[in-house]
């Protein structure tokens, strides 16, 4: 070991992290810009972003027969006149089971969007001869945001 070197060992002892601080800076500065860009972008999700991730979580809880949260998403005047007793009755016996869900696209126009869906299906035993038909269909949507929330209006009927 030479004479600077201990030296600097003996004399200096911050020396080291006296070199690292504009590191530790430079590295804190850039964390801290990412967590803010994340938290901006959060922050800064369209209304068709979120209706568009609401009509799919509901999706998804149709498919994986999580029919409780799927009722979460239908609109609070749907929730009135139906229990949720009623609709998981309603969707347990209908002929017609979901298998696939995949989105397709969205017109929104201020509290209205209009989803599609790309829908595979099948009914069991639909005619005399045939254990299984299955199917595609698209599936249009109504949601609507009354207030601060998207709400999913099922078709009349």
């Amino acid at each position: 070991m030479n004479t600077m070197q201990t030296i600097k060992q003996t004399f200096l002892p911050g020396a080291r992290l006296a070199r690292a601080l504009p590191l530790i800076a430079v590295c804190s500065m850039l964390l801290s810009a990412c967590t803010s860009t994340t938290k901006v972008a959060e922050h800064e999700k369209s209304q068709d972003d979120i209706v568009v991730e609401r009509a799919q979580a509901r999706w998804a809880a149709l498919l994986s027969k999580d029919l409780e949260t799927a009722y979460g998403y239908y609109s609070p005047g749907y929730r009135s006149t139906t229990s949720l007793v009623d609709f998981v009755f309603k969707e347990r016996t209908r002929r017609v089971k979901w298998e696939s869900a995949e989105y397709l696209d969205h017109t929104c126009m201020d509290k209205t969007c209009k989803i599609r869906f790309k829908t595979g299906f099948r009914v069991d035993k639909a005619v005399p001869g045939m254990d299984v038909y299955r199917g595609n269909d698209e599936v249009e949507e109504t949601w609507v945001r009354p207030e601060d929330e998207w709400w999913f209006v099922p078709p009349k009927g």
